[in-house]
């Protein structure tokens, strides 16, 4: 990984006099210079004022969003959840016995209550977590040689950061996502092996995240045969209806706590719950099976110059994982809560190989199109998710007065 950029000390002054007027708007002004140290610096203290500032009800009634669990039972942490019910859930979850499929967030709610019942700390403690390894993968993008300052560059990054800070909502996946995309980088791009250790750590903070580890070992081992994984990729891309069925089918030769997750997946209620929706669904799936067509685009373009991808030592591993993973991601996209939920995890890897080989030099136009692929994410994010769950106020209020309007 390339070194921090430099910056002037009138750059640095410029930040810290903006930070102190909004975290917001000192955030923004970074972006134009962003591999700087002051730059990342600041990224992450807005991350965690908007943990901080995050609100939302403990009444699933009254906010739809999974926020409202998360303070639900860390407030039932501070009031209900004895220091034995903690630790005996602890040791159910590391034996594997019947009980939550992973514990992060249990164990953030039980260390947090014990000294306050105000669900913004937890948030914010959260948001540290999350924004520290979304900021360690997008440092691979960010100090590349060909990122720069330019609309290319800006949306490879809107790319790689899909998952962004307002996921702290759904806190536990989204977590556990930033976390597998960072090991994925170190595992494939640097080679290092010692990531898979920390990979393990990823089902603490989601349970379903055993199955990534099955993924990542599987395409480990097997993605030297690039040319088989190929044509399954044009085949998944079309064929994906009967994951389901297999997936049931095999579950029964699998460990209890696996069977569990298979379980909640397929389970009829689960699908149904995805296949119902407004009148407008139509507009989600149609924009859905979009961004699925754009991705699958930017890959058949990597296969298309397969052979410069692979003799680069930073993408060639990142590659031979990208198809397999793709491939079976496709298998799955009928089961909504699994295959849709982890391909965000490959974004960040096309943005990349993207970054190193196309930026500038080819498909320029076809880049230029990804906001109108995504047009319908980024309305979403911008007039209902953010306006959701914090004030406008926030965006232009200096840090002292939000500390104290959140924390006191």
């Amino acid at each position: 990984m390339s070194k921090w950029t430099k910056e002037n000390n009138q750059d640095k002054a410029l930040k810290i006099i903006l930070f102190f007027i909004s975290p917001f708007i000192a955030a923004l002004y970074s972006v134009r210079n962003m591999n700087t140290k002051s730059s990342y610096l600041v990224f992450f203290l807005f991350a965690v004022f908007f943990g901080m500032a995050f609100t939302v009800s403990n009444d699933r009634s009254e906010y739809a969003g999974d926020g409202a669990h998360y303070r639900a039972t860390f407030e039932d942490y501070y009031s209900y959840i004895s220091d034995i019910e903690y630790y005996d859930g602890l040791r159910e979850f590391l034996t594997f016995d019947e009980g939550k499929k992973d514990y992060y967030f249990d164990t953030l709610s039980f260390y947090i209550s014990e000294y306050t019942s105000n669900y913004h700390w937890m948030f914010m403690v959260a948001a540290m977590v999350f924004a520290f390894f979304a900021l360690k993968s997008l440092r691979f993008l960010t100090s590349e040689r060909n990122f720069d300052f330019s609309y290319s560059s800006l949306l490879l990054v809107y790319l790689f950061m899909v998952n962004g800070i307002f996921n702290i909502n759904g806190l536990r996946f989204w977590t556990a996502a930033w976390v597998g995309v960072y090991c994925i980088f170190q595992i494939f791009r640097n080679n290092d092996k010692r990531y898979f250790l920390l990979l393990l750590f990823t089902p603490f903070i989601h349970g379903s995240f055993w199955f990534l580890i099955a993924l990542i070992v599987i395409i480990y081992f097997f993605k030297r045969y690039n040319k088989t994984w190929i044509t399954l990729f044009f085949i998944s891309f079309f064929v994906g209806n009967i994951a389901v069925e297999v997936l049931q089918d095999i579950s029964a030769y699998l460990p209890t706590f696996i069977q569990r997750l298979i379980a909640s997946y397929t389970s009829e209620e689960n699908l149904d719950r995805f296949s119902r929706g407004s009148g407008f669904i139509w507009v989600r799936r149609l924009m859905g099976f979009s961004v699925r067509l754009y991705l699958f685009l930017m890959i058949y373009f990597f296969i298309q110059h397969a052979n410069k991808i692979k003799s680069t030592p930073a993408t060639r591993n990142l590659y031979l994982f990208l198809i397999p993973y793709m491939t079976i991601i496709n298998l799955t996209l009928s089961i909504p809560s699994f295959g849709n939920r982890y391909m965000p995890l490959a974004y960040p890897v096309i943005a990349y190989i993207w970054l190193v080989h196309f930026k500038d030099v080819k498909y320029k136009v076809f880049l230029q199109h990804l906001p109108l692929v995504f047009w319908f994410s980024i309305y979403h994010n911008i007039l209902t998710k953010y306006p959701s769950v914090t004030d406008l106020s926030f965006y232009i209020t200096n840090p002292f007065s939000l500390i104290y309007k959140y924390l006191f």
